[in-house]
């Protein structure tokens, strides 16, 4: 039998209750446990990490554990751990983050069917709902060298697999050093440079990154000298290790200059709390950043709002670059479902995206004769080319993207839909951005031609204008809840407590019994037979799901059950009911449920005699037919 196919690198430095998800998201792979192999490095722990690391291989022999002195950053132990590895590939795991069930398999699979030196795996975060997507939009491609450029590599963290034959051959390593900022992007950089084939695995979730607060980047900022030091020196490698391939080169060099450069900077301008002399001093760094690693043709390159900022920190004004930076911040999308509706087995979304400000009204643009300027301080009009600030044709470059995100899991799946923007006219005149879109979400189809699980999602969306701005959002929603059982399969779409669209497909929030619509009035039959009508579900295919209800006495709190089944067919949705238990008269609250999900729903119900009605809100039962008394007391056993 041949080496292991995989190892999993994990640097470790006090990981805490972290490491548990570590632990418990590999032992879970489909890969069996012989075909892989876990190399931990502890990097000096100060605590009871290393006899924590030792106690879990102690009972797994694919595990091996490593302690070295401490050298202040992953990039050391991954080394170590990489020199260590005996598989086929390697894979970087962090100390606290996980993998999913069918990570490693599939990964493995995938990178013999590409023969890639490099699989750029689907990832989630869990802070960030649109994390890895708009790489992951062109589903899986085989070489993206060829296919694709080194933007689909994005985000260039280490959660990748590489061939550890192809990481020695040339001498790919991580930057050690106590404090090495973006040591993952050296190595993927560095890996573009020397790949033969570099594929995209979209179709299977494999890394969860569980944010958290002591992320060790997170202790850098662009207020600091260590930050524009360091990011000095990622620039220059990109630029020597990139030279032969210019368009890489680029669209690397576009990324950080938009992000670490004029990004982050803007970020802190806006601070009233920070440091006059910092953001001064931040100011020339990035100054001088742009001047030896940015040409004008860069500024070019970038997206409108971006360019904006490039040529004010070409002038140094540190009052322009705050006040740009102010009515940026001002503005972004919102993102409504304005309509929702099951057709054919799918829920088919009409979407609208509107550009607001922070207090609802809509962002100001203006209209000179047939273009429509950004509506700009005075000072920011006398300093920006016309452009920059004319974004009439960007309207094309306005476009949306929905996904559905597993609430529990934390992964999204882009839906399929269709969208067009325009420049529509307020009551007084002013254009604004407006996006009409659609989006069909399939739940047999919807996770990459799968199923989605039979848990929450949420509806987000992914805004996004000129190429390279974006922002992730959820999808607001003011309708009514949606039910539709789709070939036996309940689910209900609905306003979340955030005001937001979501689809329950577990009968855990929601059920389609409770939002059914079943009218007030009496319910045909008695306690002995009764059914239920739902006008409100939507119905695709034949199917008879168990469910129940429970009348909860008003007084008292007595309860009962009543067996019962949905049956959907071409007639529509119904809840069927019997039981030969006696039920008292009297006030009741009628819950529903499906399966051994929870109850849901309070509808108030009078029982007369073995009739139950559903009381009309503000309104009272009528009596029962007098005429079938003697016929309901026997049909109830009284």
């Amino acid at each position: 039998m041949g080496g292991p196919k995989v190892s999993v690198v994990i640097a470790a430095y006090a990981p805490g209750e972290g490491f548990d998800r570590v632990v418990a998201s590999l032992d879970a792979q489909t890969l069996p446990q012989d075909v892989f192999e876990v190399i931990v490095v502890d990097d000096g722990s100060p605590d009871d990490t290393a006899d924590r690391l030792r106690a879990v291989a102690a009972t797994r022999p694919n595990w091996r554990i490593e302690r070295i002195e401490n050298s202040g950053w992953p990039s050391r132990p991954r080394n170590v751990g990489t020199a260590l590895a005996t598989g086929e590939h390697v894979l970087f795991m962090d100390h606290d983050d996980s993998l999913y069930p069918d990570a490693l398999r599939r990964l493995v699979d995938y990178a013999a069917e590409t023969r890639a030196d490099v699989v750029s795996p689907k990832e989630s975060k869990t802070t960030d709902p649109w994390w890895n997507i708009q790489t992951l939009q062109r589903g899986n491609v085989a070489d993206i060298t060829r296919d694709g450029g080194i933007a689909q590599l994005l985000p260039m963290v280490p959660h990748k697999l590489y061939r550890r034959a192809f990481l020695a051959e040339h001498g790919i390593a991580f930057p050690e050093g106590r404090r090495r900022l973006w040591e993952d992007v050296y190595v993927n950089v560095a890996a573009w440079r020397h790949a033969e084939r570099v594929a995209v695995l979209a179709d299977t979730p494999v890394y969860r990154w569980h944010a958290s607060r002591t992320n060790n980047s997170k202790s850098y900022g662009p207020l600091t000298t260590e930050y524009w030091d360091r990011l000095d020196d990622l620039l220059a490698f990109i630029t020597e290790t990139l030279a032969a391939d210019p368009e890489a080169l680029r669209s690397a060099l576009l990324h950080q200059y938009q992000g670490r450069v004029l990004g982050r900077l803007g970020k802190h301008l806006r601070d009233p709390e920070a440091d006059p002399e910092a953001v001064a001093a931040a100011i020339d760094r990035a100054t001088a950043a742009q001047q030896r690693f940015f040409s004008e043709a860069h500024d070019a390159a970038l997206a409108g709002f971006d360019r904006a900022r490039a040529v004010l920190l070409r002038t140094g004004r540190a009052d322009l670059l705050r006040a740009l930076a102010e009515v940026d911040a001002d503005t972004a999308p919102v993102v409504t479902a304005t309509g929702a509706q099951w057709r054919d087995g799918a829920l088919h979304l009409d979407v609208r995206v509107d550009w607001v400000t922070r207090d609802g009204a809509p962002a100001a643009f203006e209209r000179v004769g047939e273009r429509v300027l950004r509506a700009l301080p005075v000072e920011l009009r006398a300093v920006l080319p016309e452009g920059v600030v004319d974004v009439t044709d960007t309207i094309d470059d306005l476009r949306v993207g929905i996904g559905v995100r597993d609430r529990d899991e934390a992964v999204t799946w882009l839906l399929p839909g269709e969208h067009r923007a325009a420049w529509e006219a307020q009551d007084d005149g002013r254009p604004v951005p407006v996006l009409h879109g659609t989006a069909v979400l399939d739940p047999a189809l919807a996770a990459a031609g799968r199923p989605l699980a039979d848990r929450v999602h949420d509806l987000v969306a992914g805004v996004e204008w000129d190429a390279a701005d974006y922002w992730a959002r959820s999808v607001r929603y003011e309708g009514p809840a949606v039910p539709a059982v789709v070939r036996g399969r309940p689910g209900v779409a609905y306003k979340s407590k955030k005001g937001a669209l979501a689809l329950d497909l577990s009968s855990g929030l929601r059920n389609v019994l409770a939002d059914g619509g079943a009218p007030a009035g009496r319910i045909a039959g008695t306690t002995a037979g009764l059914t239920l009508p739902l006008p409100r579900v939507a119905v695709t295919g034949e199917a008879s799901l168990t469910a129940a209800v429970r009348l909860t006495a008003a007084e008292g709190g007595a309860v009962v059950e009543l067996p019962g089944v949905l049956i959907t067919d071409a007639s529509g949705a119904r809840l069927e009911v019997g039981t030969r238990e006696r039920v008292p008269n009297g006030a009741y609250e009628l819950a529903y449920r499906i399966g051994d999900r929870p109850f849901f729903g309070k509808r108030p119900v009078q029982v007369a005699k073995g009739v139950v009605t559903i009381v009309p809100k503000g309104g009272s039962a009528p009596p029962p037919p007098q005429g079938l008394l003697g016929s309901l007391r026997r049909r109830i056993g009284r």
